[in-house]
């Protein structure tokens, strides 16, 4: 079985993010689809379709979301090894070819944050730059290019 890997915060907001989907989906869902069915005929009722639909939609993100949460592991910051890029870290890189510091804090499922720096452990920059140290070079190849990174500073993330 797959394992999925959280922050503490990253693990509360998961958990409500499931609360928010079910609470919706046993009131206003199931209001949309009772005040569709009071239209007559369902076989014709494009506003009963739309709710079913939407209702199937939210039914199949709850599905995923549970999965993740039954198979989650919180990471604390006691169980991440100091000077080497893991989850929990915040990554300085400077950019072999442009010579720009870049800096990414590296963080669990559901918390990724593209414009505050904030990239899941899963995604290719973060999985190109696991378990590497301070001065290493690392080519990481994301989508659209290949990059030479090399690694200038790795700290804990402050809110772990």
């Amino acid at each position: 079985m797959k394992q999925y890997y959280f922050t503490e915060a990253g693990y509360g907001k998961l958990r409500k993010e499931i609360e928010d989907i079910e609470r919706y989906l046993k009131n206003d869902i199931a209001k949309e689809i009772a005040t569709a069915r009071e239209h007559g005929d369902l076989r014709e009722n494009a506003e009963y379709e739309s709710a079913k639909n939407k209702q199937a939609n939210y039914m199949a993100k709850l599905g995923m979301l549970q999965e993740r949460f039954q198979n989650a592991r919180i990471i604390r910051k006691s169980d991440l090894p100091e000077g080497i890029v893991t989850l929990g870290k915040v990554v300085t890189l400077v950019d072999k070819a442009s010579g720009e510091k870049e800096k990414y804090t590296i963080l669990g499922d559901g918390e990724t944050n593209l414009d505050n720096g904030i990239i899941s452990y899963q995604s290719p920059l973060a999985q190109a730059l696991m378990k590497h140290r301070i001065g290493d070079v690392v080519e990481a190849k994301l989508p659209r290019s290949t990059r030479k990174l090399e690694i200038v500073d790795i700290a804990f993330y402050e809110d772990f």
